[in-house]
Order: structure tokens, then C-alpha cells, then sequence
């Protein structure tokens, strides 16, 4: 029965635990990520800052020739460079679409910086893999192109036999001061360091996404064992409460029907003859009447359907009415009953239950406490609470089952069901007292008595 509902509850965890781990840890690595774009973003646009378009004319000299004749190097006409970054190299890209790397003296890697050439146009920063490594780079147009003086230059041209390769161009070697008209400039950065540090973290994310779904799978289980467990600890006090009703009303019925069986079998004889079997059979009618009472009202108690009247009561008046009504039984079965009643004490409550509450006690102790006995019924005021005792001289409770002798038919204890005890009084009693704000313990002895102690919540009655 609950086998499928723990799996259910265990795959529902299960997801939302995973799915909370996944958005941690992409969230984790998005967000590394996204720092380490952008400390290189903020490298590669110090590079291309100085060149990108303004309104001063430092950088523009657009209808100059590229000849040294027709543009005399004026002190504002040279491109003023940004400090050089170990980590970072320019790439300046012509008309032509050849590439000027700002520092290169092995002309031979020409070649390669052509490869950056699919990415110039970029208007966001990328990464890319080349030849195995990662680069970061970023892009900046020139509208309208400018004219710069590349130094070292570094004069090249396309390969006819090789349009993808540059070489360098040994006619214009010749000329040191010339212009280049340049379109596009790039800042590349090599982030070898920083992918290998994304990939690692890839790879330890997965791993530990591994061990956390192993983990989320265990936990939602044992969640899963945690929710279900009241539910079972309920089902099977539900189980064992039918179990016991239905055993506690078929021993009365049995008895009832013996009876009735007998007396058919007999009747020529007179409802005098009959009286020990009618006698059985109307205790045993009582008996079953009063279990089913006390059935009745703790499903009500557990449906919360039984509700208390509140009102002002006189506990040391209704306690005094209720050993009054034990008085002639006590005195038949030789138990001595004593009352020790303080005066005045006042309680809200429901009269009806607290004296449910009270016979159930004396009850309980007049069914325990053997001939020429004593039971003390004792009310005192302690502070704010009214504290009645209900000590007898009986048989006592063993150790072992008085930590359960409030749980419904509990029979632990044989000297309980002496008497015709259903096991449902104390089980009632408890409820009374947890329901008007108080508490309710047993202390007991085997061979020397059991004290009942109650403590309520009460004010002093007005004099």
C-alpha cells in the first residue's frame, strides 16, 4: 500500500532536488563565466578604446594618399598606441583585408592572424578555437577607415597562388613612413588558462551533478520514509483501534448470545428460573452500550467533532458529588473512600467531562483496590493550578507497562481488564485533561497502589 506511494514521493523529491542542484550549479558557473569574459572584455576594449571613432581628427585623415609625398607625417597623424599588454595582441586590418599585428617580427605567422580575419566584423566580443587554443576577441569597425602609420610597419600582400596566406611585401618595406588605411582593428586575447579552468569546472560540475542526483535519490527517500511515517503510525493505530473495538464488542455479543441460546433451549422454565442468565445478558448489554459510547467518542475526539461547553466550575463541589456516588460501592466492596478537598477552587471547564474525567479515576482505582482497601481523592491548589490526586491501595502497575497504560485497549497490564475493562478510560481521561490545558501521570508500585495525579489550569472562586 505504501510501497508505490514512497516511490512516488521519492521521484517527486528526487526531481525537485535535482533541479534545484542543476540551477545552482549552472548559476555557479554562469556566473564564473561571466566574471572571466568580462575582466578579458575589459582588457581587449582598453585596446581598441584609442581607436574608436570621435569627433576629434587625430585619427581621421581620410582624403590623404598612402604615398609619403601627399602625407607628410604631422605630429597628430600618427595613431597614439595603448600601453601593450603581454596577454593581449592587436590586429590591424586594412582595405585589403590583410592583416598588421602590432608587434611581430617573425613575418612567417602572417598566416595565421589571417585566420582572425572571419571574425572582424564581429560587433560582440567572441570566443573562438584555433588551431587548439581559445581566443577572445573583440572587434571594432572604423567608419570612415583611418589612416594610420603602423611602426614597425609592416607591409604585406596576398599570396596569388595562395589567397589565404600574406606575405610580406618587400617594394613597400622600402617606404618605413607610410599610411595604411585601416577598417577594422582587433584585440585578441589567448585564454588557454581560462578555458581550461571552464572545462575543469564543466567536468566537475557533471561529477558532482553525478553524485548529487545519487544523493537527492537517497535523501528524497529517506524524506520520503520521514512523511510517510505518520501516515503508517496512524493507519496501523486505525488497523489495531478496529481490531480492538471489534474484539471488545464480540466477547459481550458472545456472551449475550450464549445466553439467549441457552434459555431457548429451557422454555418450559420462568423468567425466575432464568434471572442468573437475563442478569449476563442485560450486564453484558451494559457493557457493550458503554464501550460503544466510548468508541463513539474518541472517533469524534479524533475527527475533532467533540467539542467542550465551557463554563465556570467548582472542582472541589463537583469532585465531592462524584465520590458520592462511589460511596455505597466503596462501602459494599469494604474500600475506604476519603475525600481531602481544598475549598474554593474554580476552574473553566465542561462539567459534563471533567466529571467523565473523575469517575473514570475512581473507577479505575475501586476495580484495582481489594477489600478493607483505602482510596484518597485529594484536591490542593499549587499556584495557578488545581492539582487532584487519586491514590489507592490496589494492586499496582508494573514498571514495564505504565509508560502505556493511556494508550487505547492496552493490556499489558492484567489487572486492568479486571472487572470487564474495555482499556478505553484512561485512554478518554487523558483526552479531558490535554483538552482543558492540563496534564495527567501515573506513579505506581506493584503490591502497594497507584497514585493518578491531574493538574488544571484554575482561578480561586469568588468568596
Amino acid at each position: 500500500m505504501f510501497a508505490k506511494t514512497r516511490a512516488r514521493l521519492t521521484l517527486l523529491n528526487a526531481a525537485v532536488f535535482f533541479v534545484v542542484l542543476v540551477a545552482i550549479g549552472s548559476i555557479v558557473y554562469v556566473q564564473l563565466r561571466a566574471q572571466i569574459y568580462h575582466k578579458l572584455d575589459a582588457a581587449l576594449a582598453a585596446q581598441t578604446q584609442p581607436f574608436a571613432p570621435s569627433d576629434e581628427p587625430t585619427y581621421r585623415h581620410e582624403h590623404q594618399r598612402n604615398t609619403p609625398s601627399a602625407a607628410p607625417e604631422p605630429a597628430h597623424g600618427r595613431a597614439a598606441r595603448p600601453a601593450a599588454d603581454s596577454g593581449i595582441m592587436v590586429l590591424f586590418w586594412d582595405e585589403q583585408g590583410v592583416p598588421h599585428p602590432s608587434s611581430l617580427t617573425d613575418t612567417g605567422h602572417l598566416s595565421f592572424y589571417a585566420k582572425f580575419g572571419a571574425y572582424k566584423s564581429a560587433q560582440q566580443p567572441v570566443t573562438v578555437s584555433i588551431d587548439g587554443h581559445y581566443y577572445r576577441i573583440r572587434s571594432l569597425a572604423l567608419s570612415p577607415p583611418l589612416l594610420l602609420s603602423l611602426s614597425p610597419p609592416v607591409p604585406v600582400h596576398r599570396n596569388a597562388n595562395s589567397p589565404d596566406a600574406v606575405e610580406p611585401d618587400g617594394a613597400n618595406r622600402a617606404n618605413p613612413t607610410s599610411f595604411t588605411r585601416v577598417e577594422f582593428v582587433q584585440a585578441i586575447a589567448n585564454m588557454d588558462s581560462e578555458q581550461k579552468l571552464l572545462n575543469k569546472l564543466t567536468e566537475w560540475f557533471l561529477i558532482g551533478l553525478g553524485l548529487g542526483g545519487l544523493l537527492t535519490v537517497l535523501a528524497s527517500l529517506y524524506l520520503a520514509n520521514q512523511a510517510l511515517r505518520p501516515i503508517r503510525r496512524s493507519w496501523e493505530q486505525q488497523r489495531q483501534f478496529a481490531a480492538d473495538a471489534s474484539h471488545e464488542l464480540r466477547m459481550p455479543l458472545s456472551i449475550i448470545q450464549a445466553n439467549a441460546e441457552l434459555m431457548l433451549l429451557h422454555p418450559e422454565r420462568t423468567a425466575l428460573e432464568n434471572s442468573e442468565q437475563i442478569s449476563m445478558v442485560l450486564a453484558e448489554a451494559k457493557r457493550m452500550a458503554k464501550l460503544t459510547d466510548q468508541l463513539l467518542l474518541l472517533a469524534r475526539t479524533d475527527s475533532g467533532q467533540e467539542e467542550l461547553l465551557l463554563c465556570p466550575v467548582r472542582l472541589d463541589q463537583l469532585i465531592r458529588h462524584v465520590v458520592q456516588l462511589f460511596a455505597p460501592l466503596a462501602e459494599m466492596n469494604g474500600i475506604r473512600l476519603v475525600e481531602e478537598l481544598a475549598p474554593d477552587v474554580e476552574l473553566t471547564g465542561d462539567r459534563d467531562k471533567l466529571q467523565q474525567l473523575f469517575v473514570i479515576l475512581i473507577d479505575n482505582s475501586m476495580k484495582h483496590t481489594p477489600a478493607s482497601g483505602t482510596i484518597r481523592v485529594a484536591l490542593r491548589r499549587r499556584g495557578q493550578q488545581a492539582v487532584v490526586t487519586v491514590e489507592d491501595t490496589g494492586t499496582g502497575i508494573a514498571a514495564s507497562d505504565l509508560p502505556h497504560i493511556f494508550d487505547r485497549f492496552y493490556r499489558g497490564d492484567r489487572s486492568r481488564n479486571r472487572g470487564g475493562g474495555s482499556g478505553l478510560g484512561l485512554a478518554i481521561a487523558r483526552w479531558i485533561v490535554e483538552r482543558h490545558g492540563g496534564t495527567i501521570a501515573a506513579a505506581s508500585k506493584p503490591g502497594h497502589g497507584t497514585t493518578m495525579t491531574v493538574r488544571l489550569p484554575a482561578v480561586r472562586a469568588k468568596s
